[in-house]
């Protein structure tokens, strides 16, 4: 195994990866005039917590990728983590999110 394979499978973008985070993207889950999209990634038997936290502010739509460390044993688990921490996160930092 290479370097960037070792790499992409530690950050969990293996062969795999686009067909999973395009299959989890599914339908945003609505929250204070933000859509969040829940992406777990399949780290081989756990998944990681990750997703998109999106907003739409006069036309232009903004994005803001987050990635956690926490893992779950399930897909389910890990779906209601993420949407915890991203409605944490939404209520905490609000617009800030979406500043470089």
């Amino acid at each position: 195994m290479g370097l960037g394979s070792l790499l992409k499978k530690l950050l969990g973008a293996g062969d795999s990866g686009q067909g999973d985070q395009a299959e989890s993207r599914g339908e945003p889950i609505e929250y204070k005039g933000y859509e969040i999209f829940l992406q777990p990634r399949n780290l081989g038997g756990q998944f990681g917590v990750g997703g998109l936290i999106r907003k739409t502010v006069e036309g232009e739509t903004r994005e803001h990728v987050f990635i956690r460390a926490d893992q779950a044993p399930s897909r389910d688990l890990c779906n209601e983590i993420t949407l915890q921490k991203a409605r944490n996160a939404i209520d905490s930092l609000g617009e800030s999110l979406f500043k470089s």
